[in-house]
């Protein structure tokens, strides 16, 4: 694990402990929806303290499972660890607020630098009363109390149609997406660029779309190559629901990494716009594990496309995981490489 994702992992568990402490002395009873707790020390607290906790978890770290939307169902409180972007964060709140009763408590968990002291400034009337439990290490746990207010409580009521423009393609495509998914609403710079020099793919060819978002590059395949075998992969079930939708025939797989396609036929091609960040931290990480666990799921002659910041300098990491790497694309913002393992 690179340093970078040590120090995510580390603030993730430092603000789970301080809320943890926090809500073991509150106690709260009762049936309680946890949101985003990957530590586990918030969920463990609250069992202990005599609670019912039900989870809800829409990142798949880890191997946990993880779902687009909180089960249904009346509780009595719930506990949201401060999602990255406020547009996540808006949307998670109405779920969970759609799902308590007027004057149940709400407790919120995040880290100074993630702007937790701005949370309440974005409740959109669906809470008031806000006290600061705890302040601990840079981190913090907010209570508030749920108003009367309506809350769109659906994930479809989320539901956006955006037009793209793709390189090569005449007008713009319609697809699916939602608040606070990655370049929601636009066509991003780096994604641009990799379909401008996306090689030629060969009828029935096996395409992974790693890292897939909304599932915008394996959209652009589908409509370059209407009969390559397309599969999607992303750590959001928020992310693979509009990407079944944009791509209906392709196989969508739930996973932080390449580890959760399992046995199957290797790709002809790999194609990623890769996340380089975890909540607020930058973290190659997955980028790292992409390039060196790409072998193992490449057929011969197949190779691994992807695009990352030019600052990054992946140059080095593609050219010693493949012996011979091609440099597609260079702009002042952005690389594409093509690795091809010998």
């Amino acid at each position: 694990m690179s340093r970078l994702s040590n120090r995510a992992t580390d603030r993730d568990s430092t603000v789970a402990g301080v809320a943890a402490e926090a809500l073991a002395e509150r106690r709260p009873q009762g049936r309680i929806l946890v949101a985003g707790d990957t530590d586990g020390a918030m969920e463990e607290a609250l069992t202990e303290g005599g609670a019912e906790v039900v989870s809800w978890h829409r990142l798949g770290l880890d191997g946990k499972p993880a779902t687009a939307w909180p089960a249904d169902g009346a509780f009595d409180g719930a506990v949201l660890r401060l999602p990255r972007g406020w547009a996540a964060f808006e949307m998670a709140l109405h779920a969970l607020a759609a799902r308590l009763p007027a004057g149940a408590p709400l407790w919120i968990a995040g880290s100074n630098d993630e702007g937790i002291t701005s949370a309440p400034k974005r409740f959109d009337g669906l809470a008031e009363g806000v006290e600061t439990l705890t302040i601990k290490r840079r981190a913090r746990l907010l209570e508030t109390r749920r108003t009367s207010d309506s809350a769109k409580g659906n994930l479809e009521d989320w539901r956006e149609t955006v037009a793209l423009p793709l390189p090569g393609r005449d007008g713009a495509l319609d697809l699916v997406s939602y608040p606070g998914l990655f370049a929601h609403g636009r066509l991003d710079p780096g994604t641009e660029c990799l379909l401008q020099v996306l090689p030629e793919i060969a009828a029935g060819t096996a395409v992974l779309d790693f890292g897939c978002g909304a599932g915008v590059i394996a959209r652009a395949v589908r409509e370059r190559t209407p009969d390559a075998r397309l599969t999607l992969l992303d750590i959001d079930a928020v992310a693979l629901h509009a990407a079944r939708q944009n791509v209906p025939d392709a196989e969508c797989v739930l996973s932080d990494g390449l580890s959760g396609l399992g046995a199957r036929e290797r790709f002809g091609l790999i194609v990623s716009n890769p996340p380089l960040h975890r909540g607020k931290d930058e973290d190659f990480g997955m980028l790292e594990a992409l390039v060196a666990g790409t072998k193992q799921y490449l057929k011969l002659r197949g190779s691994l496309v992807a695009v990352t910041q030019r600052t990054a300098g992946v140059g080095k990491l593609f050219k010693t995981a493949f012996g011979h790497a091609d440099l597609l694309l260079e702009t002042p913002q952005f690389q594409v490489w093509k690795g091809t393992p010998k």
